[in-house]
């Protein structure tokens, strides 16, 4: 059994990032254990609970959250901050009155990644 962490660095709207989530589940549904999903740069969007996707179109989001039930789901905190997704605490930091990270999410630093990569037999980065 091995553990495994995903990166996502593409666009929510990248078929790089679709198939991020089919891997995950995919390791979900197996005997293997994922440790976690890093969200970092352009994948931060899935993160963002405002985000909504036409009926026609996968919902990147949704189905993060679906996986977040699972495991932990880790959005880089300056990544976060840069694009705008904030959970309450980091929205109270910055003065703002509203916060819109997804159900399941957490805002954490690099820091996170790199231990949790060292707990890692495999990384895998879309």
């Amino acid at each position: 059994m091995a553990k495994i962490l995903i990166i996502v660095t593409s666009a929510s709207d990248h078929q790089a990032s679709i198939s991020a989530v089919k891997y995950a589940q995919a390791v979900l549904d197996s005997t293997h254990e994922l440790l976690g999903v890093f969200f970092y740069n352009q994948a931060i969007d899935a993160a963002n609970a405002l985000r909504s996707s036409p009926s026609d179109e996968f919902d990147i989001t949704n189905s993060w959250v679906a996986i977040g039930e699972q495991t932990r789901l880790i959005a880089c905190s300056a990544a976060a901050q840069r694009r705008g997704v904030l959970n309450k605490e980091e929205a109270d930091y910055h003065g703002h009155q509203q916060f819109n990270i997804a159900k399941g999410f957490e805002i954490l630093g690099l820091g996170e990644f790199v231990q949790l990569q060292q707990s890692a037999d495999k990384v895998i980065q879309f």
